[in-house]
This record gives structure tokens, sequence and C-alpha cells, in this order.
């Protein structure tokens, strides 16, 4: 059972000094690395200028910029007033009922009320 313990603490040892390599690797990397704007031989690529499409035996998708009602010969529809909504109404609820009046307790017994 010793063994198996010694065995077990060797390995989580083990363990723990392959993570703390792995974290003191990217510190060194971290401070070998130079920052992100200190590089100055940068070569930029220049602005792309857009290049003219043809559409060859495409369909003209600028026709679809007028209205459908003017395309197809309808005429344009006369705007109606819009109808009003329709306001939904509150039903009352009604006041609760009085049962009956509370009823004094006999002096012998505990004094509280019941009320429902």
């Amino acid at each position: 059972m010793e063994k198996l313990l010694l065995i077990m603490a060797l390995l989580g040892s083990a363990l723990l000094a392959v993570r703390g390599m792995g974290k003191v690797g990217k510190l060194v990397l971290a401070f070998a690395v130079p920052p992100a704007g200190s590089v100055r031989n940068v070569v930029r690529m220049p602005e792309a200028k857009q290049m003219a499409v043809s559409n060859e035996g495409g369909e003209d998708w600028s026709k679809y910029e007028i209205p459908t009602f003017i395309r197809r010969g309808k005429p344009m529809p006369a705007p109606g007033p819009a109808p009003a909504k329709e306001t939904k109404t509150r039903k009352r609820r009604s006041k609760a009922k009085l049962e009956s009046a509370a009823t004094s307790a006999p002096s012998d017994k505990a004094s509280f009320e019941v009320l429902a």
C-alpha cells in the first residue's frame, strides 16, 4: 500500500512539474516576442480598386428597383385611413360581500378572530 502511495505521489509531482514548465515557457515566450507595434519592415498591400463585373447572360436586377404596381401596369394604390384599434374593455370586479360581522369570543377562551 505504501508503494502505491509513493508511486501516486511521484506521478502527482511529475504532473505539477510539467504544468509549471508550461506556464514558465509561456512567460518566456511572452517576453521574447516583440510587441505588436515594433516591427518596422512591414510592407502593406495597397488599397484594392473595385472591379467592373460584366453580367453576360444574367438577369438585369435594376428593373426590380421599380415598385411592383408600376411594373405590372396597375394604378398607384390610394392610401386610405388606417382602421382604429379596438380598445379592450376591462371587467369590473364586484366588491367582496360581508358575510357576517365578527363576533366577540367568550372570556374563558383564547381571544383571537378568524377572518376568511
